[in-house]
């Protein structure tokens, strides 16, 4: 790796006053489940012991930064910024010493891994490149259009396009001299990547993450719901337990009005109630319709519900409780089901098992039940 010997910097901007979002405070300071943006987006740096330094560049009206435990690390150092994203950048390259590198990042991009971070340190190559930058492709249809009458003047092959994402990594000195360079001009670069390209440097593109979104607007808050579900049934005389659209091979088999699926069905009441739309009793009663349904038709239909209010599923975490078969042979039977049936990744799918030590129908091996907690985004 040609960066080993060099200092890595970060610079993240937060002087902007977030005029397109509806609120009172800077959008940087908006609250994500308890926890603001800048506090979230700072977290995946001070987690990397490869940066030297964090700078973030502020307001002089920013009241709400010394509120801030996150502040307090020592690797922390809080500047005032300039008025716009190109001077505040600036200012921050005056604390960083010659021939490092920086990374500059969107102090509303709260959703970046520290693994993107680490992934743009070890991939660039400043003997070969100026700039090292993520971006995804366009999947819309791309228009050109008259900005006054908003009418389309053409379609743009979108084939040709990628959007920037931030982080962004370059040398501290070209970077320096390319901003100097565009507001010398009195041209403010949209971003560090820009400002380079006009000074004629090379830059290239890492994919980037569709989930590293940029707040602009209220409506890019992803707004969660969490929801609770459980279900269970005893045993009857069979040859296995439907668990997760799986059938555990066994002795017995769910004595229930439909196939019994104690994990779908107690997902299926996680998601509804997280969504306040009552439980599975509700929407499938023991009536000759569902009779022998299987758990997977119910899902299906269950997601349809929640995609209706604007909502999808996210994760799940799953606790079966039973004495017997133990489920560990076929846990991964069992997950490969689930991500068919729920679209999940495996890496957003929890599933243990446990015994009730004897205790209750369970510990008589006369059933088995299941606990759920599942998470949907809007």
């Amino acid at each position: 790796m040609t960066n080993q010997n060099k200092k890595v910097y970060a610079i993240i901007p937060s002087a902007g006053s977030g005029t397109r979002f509806s609120s009172n405070a800077p959008k940087q300071y908006f609250k994500i489940n308890n926890e603001t943006i800048i506090e979230k987006t700072l977290k995946h740096f001070v987690r990397l012991k490869e940066i030297e330094k964090i700078i973030i560049p502020v307001s002089s009206e920013d009241t709400y930064i010394l509120d801030l435990e996150i502040i307090k690390n020592e690797r922390i150092q809080v500047i005032s910024g300039g008025a716009t994203r190109a001077e505040s950048v600036l200012e921050g390259l005056k604390l960083i010493s010659s021939d490092s590198l920086v990374i500059v990042h969107d102090v509303v991009r709260p959703f970046v891994s520290p693994d993107m971070i680490l992934n743009l340190i070890n991939n660039f190559n400043h003997e070969k490149e100026d700039a090292l930058i993520y971006g995804i492709p366009v999947y819309e249809a791309l228009k050109k259009i008259n900005l006054e009458t908003l009418s389309v003047k053409n379609s743009v092959d979108r084939n040709e396009f990628y959007l920037a994402q931030t982080p962004q990594i370059c040398l501290t000195d070209f970077l320096r001299d390319s901003i100097e360079s565009c507001l010398k001009d009195d041209f403010i670069p949209g971003d560090e990547s820009e400002a380079i390209e006009r000074a004629g440097g090379e830059i290239r593109f890492l994919p980037g993450e569709r989930s590293n979104i940029k707040i602009t607007v209220s409506e890019d808050i992803p707004e969660e719901r969490i929801g609770n579900g459980f279900d269970s049934h005893r045993f009857k005389d069979g040859d296995g337990l439907m668990i997760g659209g799986f059938k555990v091979p066994f002795k017995f088999s769910f004595d229930a009005h439909s196939d019994g699926d104690i994990v779908l069905h107690a997902i299926i009441d996680s998601m509804l109630g997280s969504l306040g739309l009552g439980d599975i009793g509700v929407h499938f009663p023991n009536t000759e319709e569902w009779k022998n349904a299987s758990g997977s038709k119910l899902y299906k239909l269950t997601d349809e519900m929640i995609k209706e209010k604007g909502y999808s599923i996210k994760q799940v975490d799953i606790i079966v409780i039973l004495e017997e078969p133990k489920l560990t042979p076929h846990r991964d039977e069992i997950i490969n089901s689930l991500t068919k049936i729920t679209g999940l990744s495996e890496a957003n799918i929890g599933l243990k098992a446990k015994t009730s030590e004897k205790m209750g129908f369970i510990g008589k091996n006369e059933g088995a039940a299941c606990l759920v907690v599942t998470k949907l985004n809007k």
